[in-house]
């Protein structure tokens, strides 16, 4: 076995899946596609059916609103149901398939000396192509989003109800504890805990290096534990699935799938009152909502759109011949979770069989850890963790590549000398991430054309702190090698920086600085390039226009401690109660003849 046959091997079953995915075998667990035409009208649009669009819709659809989802890919794929074919979703038909920008600094010992942009263009987004790990993130960012609002809406206190309200939490560690009033159980979003019988051996590393064990691993206080994984009854998590799942035979939802919007439309008020679209059979329409316009279609697309439709910094959209309506510093902003690749071989043999579809497809352990004290509002010093330890078990050599060559792009000799490495056994890949990184990169547009992918620039480590702290927590996690439990596992640290790093003495600040930016490698957390406090307010209106609100991880102003997919859904709970509440009451009966004339004047299907 060697990476290129495994890669070979990969394309051809991305091949088949596609077209398992032409027979439309998830189509029952989504509303049926819309057939639009130019002159509709809705109370609501929003743009992209992704995580937070999934949940906007289906919560406006639920208080009988006439809602519009529009969605430029189509129902999830077959694959994404599945655990452990998720190395089969990136570069597919599910994946915008954009990459970064090389800046000549970052990312050079990958493949393209870039980064792959992995996102979803799918209903559920991102959220069903993800690792499917669940952090809520610390308390602590929400207290920064409120002081960087003024709005206590983003207190902790009170976004906890939101996450609350999202999650199915199927874990007796954390339902039968204390704890269990500070989670869900009765959300649409099922998570559960992995549960590889191997995961332990790993684990008493941490624990004898004096780490606390906690069940709550969601990035609100040191210590380490299994991870929390958006997987139940052998199935992902994602909002599209489980989210519009509840909304599939509702007439108040219409859902455009294979649809582009290609610009927000104003009228001479700076009021949002409909968008231009291209079909998915080619047509070029515009439609009108008559409420408000609620884009949610990702920190890289929903700056595009913005921009595409006068949004944004006015110098750049001039030189695009496109006509400044608000001067915002949309794309600004945008940030990421870097992480250092940190393999070791052990001595454990591989576990015989083949890789379960229902299944988590590798081990998986959370720790977050800090170096430096904060202090808290009391004034006593406590510790909130600066950095976040994913290690991933590998019980399968075949993932094992996937994941090192294809998932994270390495190249393919740098993952077959970790194969042989290996030599049958398992590894420990540990990703290794500074949740709060100083580096900003920003997302512009390559031209005036929305079918152009936007041009990407990541800046990672553009601030050398970033890197500098990044070493400190590579320094201070690999104490583990030294306790009984990593002895016992015969864990050895397999260095693929050679040649690049030989000039640097083994051990050295220059050594690991220059380990880092070889072996980074983004978590595709993308947020922050809509932001709040700068771009949207509050309550995620867009600022100096009208009717118009942003609600996607582009409106976190800081990213939050650790995988952005529940925070998102979040957002998407939350603003559906903004919309709501400013909604104010309505005349029953006057919306209901509005929504059957709808209905009467729209086919609800095509194909």
């Amino acid at each position: 076995m060697n990476t290129t046959a495994v890669l070979a091997s990969l394309m051809r079953k991305q091949g088949a899946l596609y077209t398992i995915m032409m027979l439309q075998l998830t189509g029952y667990m989504y509303p049926p596609p819309a057939l639009l035409k130019s002159g509709d009208s809705f109370d609501y649009i929003i743009v992209g059916g992704g995580t937070a669009g999934s949940v906007i819709a289906t919560r406006l659809a639920q208080k009988k609103y006439n809602v519009l989802l529009v969605e430029a890919g189509h129902d999830a794929p077959y694959e994404s149901m599945y655990p452990s074919l998720i190395p089969y979703l990136k570069n597919s038909k599910a994946d915008w398939n954009y990459t970064s920008v090389n800046d000549t600094y970052s990312y050079q010992c990958h493949k393209d000396k870039n980064v792959d942009l992995t996102q979803g263009i799918m209903l559920g987004g991102t959220g069903a192509l993800n690792y499917m790990t669940w952090s809520r993130g610390n308390p602590k960012n929400f207290e920064k989003w409120h002081r960087i609002t003024k709005d206590p809406t983003w207190k902790w206190e009170n976004v906890l109800p939101y996450f609350i309200k999202s999650e199915a939490i199927h874990d007796s560690a954390i339902m039968n504890s204390p704890l269990k009033d500070f989670y869900g159980a009765n959300g649409y979003i099922g998570i559960t805990r992995e549960n590889k019988t191997y995961t332990a051996d790993y684990i008493k590393g941490f624990e004898q290096l004096g780490k606390a064990m906690i069940a709550d691993i969601d990035g609100n206080r040191n210590g380490y534990a299994r991870g929390l994984i958006t997987v139940y009854n052998g199935r992902r998590q994602d909002s599209g699935s489980q989210y519009l799942s509840k909304v599939t035979d509702s007439s108040y939802l219409a859902v455009a799938k294979g649809t582009l919007v290609t610009k927000i439309l104003f009228d001479e008020d700076r009021n949002a009152v409909g968008v231009e679209l291209i079909t998915d059979d080619g047509r070029s329409i515009t439609v009108n909502a008559r409420q408000e316009i609620i884009v949610a279609a990702g920190a890289i697309k929903s700056p595009q759109l913005l921009m595409l439709s006068g949004i944004g910094p006015c110098r750049d959209l001039k030189k695009l011949n496109i006509s400044c309506i608000a001067d915002l510093p949309v794309g600004k902003n945008l940030q990421d979770h870097i992480a250092a690749f940190i393999p070791h071989t052990t001595n454990k043999r591989l576990t015989r069989g083949g890789v379960d579809p229902n299944e988590y497809p590798a081990g998986l352990f959370v720790g977050y850890e800090s170096l430096n004290m904060s202090m808290s509002h009391d004034r006593h010093y406590i510790k909130f963790p600066d950095y976040e330890a994913m290690g991933f078990i590998m019980n399968n050599m075949r993932f094992l590549l996937q994941f090192c060559a294809f998932t994270l792009d390495f190249p393919n000799s740098l993952c077959n000398k970790l194969y042989e490495e290996a030599n049958g056994r398992q590894v420990l890949v540990t990703l290794l991430s500074n949740l709060y990184g100083y580096s900003r990169g920003q997302v512009r547009l390559n031209s005036a054309d929305p079918q152009d992918p936007p041009e990407v620039i990541t800046d990672s480590f553009s601030n050398d702190i970033d890197l500098d702290n990044l070493v400190d927590y590579i320094i201070d996690y690999l104490k583990v090698e030294e306790t009984e439990a990593f002895k016992n596992l015969s864990a050895s640290r397999v260095d693929l920086t050679t040649p690049r790093c030989d000039e640097f003495e083994k051990g050295s600040r220059g050594y690991w600085r220059c380990y880092t930016l070889c072996m980074m490698t983004s978590l595709r957390h993308y947020g922050g390039t809509c932001a709040m406090g700068s771009v949207v307010d509050s309550r995620l209106h867009v600022r100096h226009v009208k009717k118009l609100r942003v609600a996607d991880a582009s409106v976190m102003p800081t990213l939050v401690a650790g995988n952005t997919f529940a925070t998102v859904v979040m957002i998407g709970e939350k603003v559906s109660d903004f919309i709501i509440e400013d909604a104010g009451p309505y005349n029953d009966v006057e919306h209901e003849q509005i929504r059957q004339d709808q209905i009467k004047n729209l086919p609800t299907t095509f194909g």
